[in-house]
């Protein structure tokens, strides 16, 4: 009895040590958000726009690389844009607020962040609605 007790007790010990915690929301602060990304969804009112002209293909393969510096680079990677888009600016986080500003003709983002860990959602107003783009981190 005494070594089946202490079998379980082992294995119980294994299986618990072994989970890992999935984490859904982190930090909002530079630190935590700098990396590349890529715009990977949109939706507006809670309709999905990924696959419609406002996100047209050439867009959906670019880099935004948001340095620890506080300076983006905007990257026309993969299909290209015509005009290319490619540019630099300035990114920040405030109150859990991102601002990403382009000196080229890259999109830019003013609106509430949520830092899923591997992406960010970034919500504004657009014409009256709410649209939420999804970067992802590559």
């Amino acid at each position: 009895m005494k070594n089946y007790f202490l079998a379980a007790l082992a294995a119980s010990a294994i299986l618990t040590s072994c989970k890992k915690e999935d984490k859904t929301s982190c930090d909002n602060t530079v630190a935590a958000i700098a990396g590349n990304y890529k715009i990977t969804k949109g939706t507006i009112a809670g309709q999905d726009i990924t696959s419609q002209l406002f996100f047209e293909d050439c867009l959906k393969d670019d880099i935004y690389e948001l340095k620890a510096d506080k300076t983006v680079i905007y990257r026309d990677a993969g299909t290209a844009c015509s005009p290319s888009s490619e540019g630099t600016g300035t990114w920040d986080v405030v109150n859990g607020r991102i601002t990403i500003t382009h000196t080229g003709d890259g999109d830019d983002f003013d609106g509430n962040v949520s830092n899923k860990c591997k992406s960010i959602e970034i919500s504004e107003s657009f014409s009256g609605q709410t649209l939420v783009v999804t970067l992802t981190k590559q």
